[in-house]
């Protein structure tokens, strides 16, 4: 069995806002809403959307300010692969939506190229490129002014406008 990714479920401060920006970053598509109408509430369904990436979503619950989630935790993060002639297109996509990023970064050992970014409410995204060998990584390491993981880290925390 080879698991795919189907969606994943964030809990975000505010929908309108959280829709939006994985819907610029990942040019997604607004699906359903749930939680909205009486039919939901009255079946305890929380209040949420969904946003469909190619053949998986983001998908979005308004936060329970009994219950809030956690986030910013050390090592919580999802990673998304892209291509390796879309790390350019990336890097200008977040600058253009002004989203504060890390990156280009690299790992030792590893051939892969990361770019680390968080959504509005903290949690903590990489688009990752791997790149099928060590010269054209390196080739690509230089081209971008790469630097390792963990020396000359930037905040990338979400600013509120």
């Amino acid at each position: 069995m080879q698991p795919r990714v189907d969606h994943i479920a964030f809990v975000v401060k505010d929908l309108e806002r959280s829709v939006a920006f994985y819907r610029d970053v990942f040019n997604g598509e607004v699906g359903r809403s749930r939680g909205f109408n009486e039919k939901d509430k009255s079946a305890g369904r929380p209040v949420h959307t969904l946003v469909k990436v190619g053949d998986y979503g983001f998908d979005l619950f308004v936060q329970d300010p009994k219950d809030p989630p956690h986030p910013r935790a050390r090592y919580l993060h999802f990673a998304f692969n892209i291509r390796t002639d879309e790390v350019d297109a990336a890097l200008q996509k977040l600058q253009k939506l002004n989203i504060p990023f890390d990156g280009p970064k690299v790992h030792g050992g590893s051939t892969s190229i990361s770019i680390y970014f968080s959504d509005p409410d903290g949690y903590q995204l990489e688009f990752s490129a791997k790149y099928p060998d060590a010269e054209s990584h390196k080739k690509e390491m230089q081209r971008l002014g790469a630097t390792y993981g963990g020396a000359g880290t930037k905040n990338y925390e979400w600013k509120e406008a």
